[in-house]
């Protein structure tokens, strides 16, 4: 019995490491693309032209969410189950109710934009016009058919295709926005955005309609009672979308009323580096953790092995690679931006302890999701994102960038005890003595690794930061190692191979 437990302890994990390492690895490429096209932006813009980059994103996130009724979340849970159960006729029929719902939403995201666009540029105090936003709106629109196509190929385990298509959508994002910043700089930025997100839904649609074509039947009365199942199911979530794009939003918001363009910039040169990087290694959850936990849902003991597992892989994964990223900072901010993003340094360093917190965090928040709570999950989602808004606020209002990275810091780690004490309480989750080991020997590798960076410097600083992650990373290996047998089992097809061969 204990053999068999083992056995299935080591599948489970070879699962999660397989397939954080395929999605992480595209996110791998796909990060040396961002890294060229923000190296080439920071240069061509410089901290304003970013700050104004990432308020249009911001705001078309904001209003995405706002305007698609949750549809590329909710779908998913609905197509996998026609998947799973071999209708192939209900499957074609609901794939097409997603497509004419996220075309409705589409067409109701850019109005909204285009009514709302006198109001965004007042509350911007006239630096962003509204016919800018106007001009905008259809990037809204484009995201909400990308999301709707995506759920599809999410929803019938095309993960394979949902990678490669992340792949290609940011080699294209790279050439076809430098060009444009290049003959026409500030000028260029909203129609860099449009270009950039028609080529994303473009790409998105191809590899969705090769799998399932696009039908022009459409049967109203049925898609309208199909889609309502998607949309009470992801009213919840989709108000928790609106409240963290409103809390990235407001912040950025705040900083330019109180500070420049140039603070933002800064604040969203930070938040990439630390945050957006370093959750490539997430990027499984929701197209692999989130299925798998859902079929377990009902039982507790199951759905705390799985996010157990999740929560050990993830710290493991994620923070040797945090490590790293403490240390390289002064090479990375000059590599990934320019000398005048610099001062941004401190915030990276103090706010990149979030990453931990959301390493095990994550995991557990999927939880009430899986079990179709979505509005226990709204509720620690909108308590997180009013204290995260203050604390970030007042971090920046009280010590600058710096103040903000520690407040990022700081909110996750609230997070964390919020859904934590949420889930124990409500579903009787249980965080495992060795996933709570993991985390407790990874943290302090990290914390040493902050104060080498900030007491040292020269040799001293770049021995003692490689020792800190030689010494992270071989407690990850040897911890997977021990869990896996993906190294063994390719390890004996190199020895068959080449004793076949001989």
């Amino acid at each position: 019995m204990q053999n068999s437990a083992d056995k299935r302890e080591k599948t489970a994990y070879d699962h999660i490491v397989k397939y954080t390492g395929l999605f992480g690895g595209i996110q791998g490429i796909s990060l040396l693309a961002a890294i060229v096209r923000n190296k080439v932006v920071a240069e061509l813009l410089g901290p304003i032209g970013m700050g104004i980059i990432s308020l249009y994103n911001h705001t078309g996130s904001l209003l995405n969410n706002a305007t698609n009724f949750g549809i590329s979340f909710s779908a998913v849970r609905h197509i996998a189950e026609l998947y799973e159960s071999g209708d192939e006729e209900q499957l074609h029929k609901f794939i097409q109710t997603v497509r004419l719902w996220s075309l409705a939403t589409a067409l109701l995201g850019v109005l909204v934009c285009c009514l709302f666009s006198p109001l965004l540029s007042v509350y911007f105090e006239g630096k962003l016009d509204w016919l800018s936003f106007v001009c905008f709106s259809p990037v809204v629109g484009m995201m909400a058919i990308t999301g709707g196509e995506l759920a599809i190929l999410k929803g019938t385990r095309r993960l394979r295709r949902v990678a490669i298509q992340s792949l290609v959508n940011s080699v294209c994002s790279l050439f076809v926005s430098i060009p444009l910043y290049y003959l026409w700089g500030e000028a260029a930025i909203v129609w860099s955005l449009i270009l950039v997100a028609l080529s994303t839904m473009l790409t998105t649609v191809y590899f969705s309609v090769k799998c399932y074509p696009i039908s022009l039947r459409f049967d109203i009365k049925n898609s309208y009672a199909g889609g309502k199942k998607m949309v009470s199911l992801g009213t919840a979530f989709i108000l928790a979308g609106i409240l963290g794009a409103g809390v990235e939003f407001l912040v950025r918001a705040y900083m330019m009323r109180t500070g420049s363009e140039a603070d933002v910039g800064m604040y969203n040169a930070g938040y990439l580096l630390t945050v957006t990087y370093a959750s490539m290694v997430f990027t499984a959850m929701e197209t692999d953790f989130y299925p798998r936990l859902s079929a377990v849902n009902q039982d507790v003991a199951l759905s705390n092995a799985v996010v157990n597992r999740q929560i050990e892989a993830s710290v493991l994964l994620v923070a040797p690679m945090l490590v790293a990223m403490l240390v390289a900072l002064p090479i990375l901010l000059p590599l990934f931006y320019n000398d005048e993003f610099l001062p941004v340094i401190a915030m990276a360093q103090c706010s990149i302890f979030s990453m931990y917190m959301r390493a095990v965090a994550l995991p557990i928040s999927y939880l009430s999701l899986a079990k179709g709570r979505s509005w226990v999950y709204l509720f620690t989602e909108a308590v997180y994102d009013v204290v995260a808004v203050l604390m970030i606020v007042g971090g920046y209002a009280w010590g600058g960038l710096q103040g903000a990275g520690i407040a990022l810091s700081l909110a996750a780690a609230f997070d964390l005890a919020l859904v934590w004490l949420t889930t124990r309480k409500v579903y009787g989750f249980r965080l495992w003595g060795k996933s709570f080991g993991v985390l407790a020997v990874q943290l302090p590798f990290g914390l040493l690794t902050f104060i080498v960076t900030m007491t040292t410097e020269g040799l001293t600083y770049w021995l003692l930061g490689g020792v800190c992650f030689l010494c992270s990373a071989t407690v990850s290996i040897r911890k997977l190692l021990k869990e896996t047998t993906l190294l063994q089992t390719l390890w004996g097809k190199v020895v068959k191979r080449f004793s076949g061969g001989a």
